[in-house]
């Protein structure tokens, strides 16, 4: 019997990528709503970049934020994740607190320590109505440039 590869953990989902428009487009497919789930990062506040609309994580000990958990995430989806997040980011491991309440180690883009946050805290549903129309046609052109 071949040896399989573990699968692979989780991805945090904290900023655009919870928006489904952004998701699909980013991932060139939709995900089926069984593959996402609510789930909570603590000890972490979610800021926007200084200068930008999209946010990033930055520690904070008594903050919390709020995301989906994705599931099945293949190659090509990690692929198409890093070339969406660029150089600002790089993947790490978190625990998660999912829905069920089961904590999850979980891959999570974090930004590199050169990248500056502001004091705002980042809303996605302030996105939605100010950047997101915007955001969304930027995100089409970027992901137009993907190769496998």
């Amino acid at each position: 019997m071949p040896i399989l590869p573990p699968p692979s953990p989780p991805m945090f989902f904290f900023g655009t990528l919870m928006d489904e428009d952004v998701l699909t487009t980013v991932l060139g497919h939709p995900v089926t709503p069984q593959a996402l789930e609510p789930a909570r990062l603590s000890g972490w506040r979610r800021l926007t970049i200084a200068g930008r609309t999209y946010p990033m994580l930055v520690p904070h000990a008594t903050g919390t934020v709020d995301g989906l958990l994705a599931h099945g995430l293949d190659e090509r989806d990690r692929s198409r994740l890093d070339f969406y997040e660029g150089p600002e980011y790089r993947v790490g491991l978190l625990p998660v607190r999912a829905a069920d309440g089961e904590d999850v180690t979980a891959e999570v883009y974090l930004c590199l320590n050169d990248v500056i946050a502001n004091r705002n805290e980042w809303r996605l549903g302030t996105w939605r109505l100010r950047h997101k129309r915007a955001a969304l046609a930027r995100i089409r052109a970027l992901m137009a440039g993907w190769r496998d």
